[in-house]
């Protein structure tokens, strides 16, 4: 199942790219494991698969700490309190899921400690639903400017997840924007954007999503 769903989602991806002018290697695939067991993560990365993204802490903590290849990257892409930062700094690849300074600081602190540098992305809510974390879209440049002055995180990008009733191409669109805002008034480059979804990476590419994040497409439905 595994090699089938990736190999159709590289064809599809490929296709995406041939009309968008984009390539394929600017892409980086992750595979959304929540809820899933760890076999299948197993499967999934013999069939090829090599990043994996995970939204619960004690989950995340589970997964990574029993099955790590070298050549396997997990990524955090769910609500992370600052009380367990700690699990996730270091072990996490990059971290797409600050939403506000108070967590950066707590991120910063947790990698100062282990003398690393941590990196993350800032996710937004774009559509200010209250269900969904994240920052005000109107507070991320303020956010941006006081993160970059954190010597222990290492910005790289912004993250969000659509309103789901809504076509999502405009806020993909509006995620790009703002990212070049933030270079333009900042001077503070951010090569990832962190968007779509099995429904929606098509448009997400086509608005310059570097990270695509598929569950359903690779893992089946969840129960």
């Amino acid at each position: 199942m595994f090699l089938k769903n990736l190999k159709e989602l590289s064809i599809q991806i490929s296709d995406s790219c041939k009309r968008y002018d984009r390539s394929p290697t600017e892409i980086s695939l992750i595979g959304v494991s929540k809820t899933k067991p760890l076999d299948d993560v197993t499967q999934a990365y013999d069939a090829g698969l090599r990043q994996f993204g995970e939204n619960f802490v004690e989950e995340f903590v589970e997964k990574e700490s029993t099955f790590h290849p070298e050549d396997l990257a997990y990524h955090f892409i769910g609500r992370l309190p600052r009380k367990k930062a700690r699990k996730v700094v270091g072990k996490a690849n990059l971290i797409h899921t600050v939403t506000s300074i108070e967590l950066a600081n707590k991120i910063n602190l947790v990698a100062e400690e282990k003398n690393i540098i941590q990196a993350v992305l800032i996710q937004v809510n774009q559509g200010l639903e209250s269900s969904k974390s994240g920052a005000n879209p109107d507070d991320v440049l303020s956010l941006a400017k006081e993160m970059n002055t954190l010597s222990s995180i290492r910005l790289l990008g912004l993250m969000s997840i659509p309103p789901f009733d809504q076509p999502a191409k405009p806020y993909f669109a509006d995620l790009r924007h703002l990212r070049n805002e933030i270079f333009k008034t900042l001077d503070i480059p951010l090569p990832f954007l962190s968007m779509g979804m099995s429904a929606d990476f098509d448009d997400a590419i086509s608005e310059g999503a570097t990270h695509i994040r598929i569950g359903t497409a690779i893992f089946g439905k969840r129960n």
